[in-house]
């Protein structure tokens, strides 16, 4: 099942305790995520859509977009 835009968003807004979670918005520059909360995040995707996320890849995800694409490319190629 491929993720949807507004299903990562409302993730990463639970798992960080925010409402308003826009796809432009940095991950730890406007959210305010530190390293454990965006590991918890990938964590929380992983199981929810059995996918695997390296954390080589981590440091190339800034926004929440990039996030579901990434996310998005994971379920295409399973």
């Amino acid at each position: 099942m491929k993720p949807t835009a507004e299903e990562i968003r409302a993730l990463v807004g639970r798992q960080l305790g925010l409402r308003d979670v826009r796809l432009e918005d940095d991950i730890a520059a406007d959210l305010g995520a530190v390293s454990a909360d965006i590991i918890n995040i990938v964590a929380a995707l992983e199981d929810l859509y059995k996918v695997v996320i390296g954390e080589e890849e981590l440091p190339d995800i800034h926004t929440v977009e990039q996030l579901h694409r990434l996310v998005c490319e994971r379920v295409e190629a399973s």
